[in-house]
């Protein structure tokens, strides 16, 4: 039964993520919608309808064709026009944004359900149209010519709205608000999660337990989570994942831990709740946001692209998301209703977190004061918050690393002064010894003359 869970798993997230999804059950609806439209249309009732009704109704079958060949061919346009410039905008993305970017638009649900609306008119329109008799005056499908009408005229506004969606979906501030506000979401759900929690237990000593290594090779994205409960309660088992989402895993290597030794048949089948494939979804875990956003920062200070303002908003928005995770603990479980949790997964550290987002926006970052500034500036906003001992060494230590690079890049004086405000700041509010060094202001070169 667990297996068949599983395959069911994946199957929906691989449809979750399809481009087809929408589509194909859009395209369906339309199909059951046609086959009742020519199951009513000649029905006695509905011939006494029509008849008293003149307007709107084809009662000729060369024009109900002509109109419906019309809309195909029309429709078919519109859709061959608006899905070119869904191309042109995943092409710009991967350009100037980051590729990493383009599984999210791809899975947009709003463009799959317009083209979900156009392929469902044509398929409407094509089976309408072989229904129609050939030189027949009383079988002519009046009512279904009518509603393929009605939706030729909503694609003509979806085509509208289409247009003025992907507008904005060239803009990069509106990608970027996309990422911060679906992060902002997964991190909400987590925290919500965890407070409805009365004792958080803490990580379990499993030194001694039982590892189970991998199988597969592949990126660690998702897990069934209630199959797993479903085998660790039915076998009183405990479990931690030594792994993070994101996280590349070579077959053989250890992925989680068992709290006894177990038979290889249950290890196998909870190790086939393990799902792993290559895109990251924003939704799918807040680390996948975040690090798109710092890519998009890192792209924006590429040569080609010289957009520093972007690389500085795509700061600002992952300090609030900091703040967020800051207040949560190292480790997620999978709660149950009735007894503690067994299930406990790896969550990276402040430390880990600080590197993988902003470490790349330093390095690409270096020469530009306004970039090592706001770093400087995130650091400092999130020691005003209530930080654990470790999380306090955590920001320092990066806020050094920031020192250290602003320290080797940076010659003009001017930068340096600002560098050295925001540092006397920190040092200010963490009131660790020894405090971060301020710079020379007269230079690097200037420096090395005194010496």
């Amino acid at each position: 039964m667990s297996r068949f869970s599983n395959i069911v798993f994946r199957l929906y997230q691989r449809a979750l993520h399809s481009l087809a999804l929408y589509p194909t059950l859009i395209a369906l609806g339309f199909l059951v919608l046609c086959l009742l439209s020519m199951s009513i249309e000649y029905q006695p009732w509905l011939m006494t309808l029509k008849g008293n009704i003149d307007v709107g109704l084809v009662r000729n079958a060369d024009n109900a064709r002509l109109i419906l060949g019309t809309l195909v061919g029309g429709i078919m346009t519109l859709m061959v026009f608006s899905f070119s410039m869904v191309m042109v905008v995943l092409n710009n993305a991967a350009s100037t944004l980051s590729p990493r970017v383009i599984p999210g638009l791809i899975s947009d649900k709003g463009h799959q359900k317009t083209l979900g609306f156009y392929l469902g008119t044509i398929l409407y329109s094509l089976l309408l149209i072989t229904s129609i008799e050939q030189n027949s005056s009383t079988q002519v499908p009046s009512l279904g010519v009518l509603i393929a009408l009605c939706l030729g005229i909503a694609c003509l506004g979806l085509f509208v709205h289409f247009i003025h969606s992907i507008s904005r979906s060239i803009q990069v501030e509106y990608i970027l608000n996309n990422l911060y506000r679906t992060t902002l979401e997964k991190l909400a759900a987590r925290e919500a999660k965890l407070a409805d929690i009365d004792d958080i237990p803490s990580w379990p000593d499993d030194q001694r337990w039982q590892q189970v290594p991998a199988r597969h090779t592949g990126y660690f994205k998702e897990l069934n989570i209630n199959a797993i409960n479903t085998l660790l309660c039915e076998h009183d088992l405990r479990m931690t994942v030594m792994i993070h989402r994101g996280f590349f895993v070579m077959s053989g290597r250890p992925l989680f831990k068992l709290s006894r030794e177990v038979e290889p048949e249950i290890a196998s089948n909870l190790l086939d709740c393990f799902d792993f494939f290559i895109e990251e979804y924003a939704h799918a875990h807040y680390l996948f946001g975040c690090t798109q956003i710092s890519e998009i920062a890192v792209k924006a200070l590429s040569p080609g692209i010289n957009d520093p303002g972007t690389a500085i908003t795509a700061i600002d928005m992952l300090s609030v998301l900091l703040s967020k995770r800051i207040a949560l603990p190292d480790l997620d479980i999978a709660p149950l209703d009735d007894e503690p949790p067994r299930l406990f997964h790896y969550e990276l550290s402040l430390d880990e977190l600080l590197l993988l987002v902003f470490g790349p926006i330093r390095h690409y970052g270096s020469a530009d004061a306004n970039v090592l500034l706001g770093l400087l500036q995130t650091f400092k906003n999130l020691l005003y918050l209530p930080l654990r001992p470790q999380q306090k060494k955590d920001l320092l230590r990066h806020a050094h690393s920031v020192q250290e690079t602003a320290d080797q890049h940076l010659d003009n004086s001017r930068d340096r002064e600002a560098i050295n405000q925001v540092i006397e700041r920190i040092n200010q509010l963490s009131e660790e010894k020894p405090s971060i060094a301020l710079l020379a202001v007269a230079g690097k070169e200037a420096c090395q003359k005194n010496n």
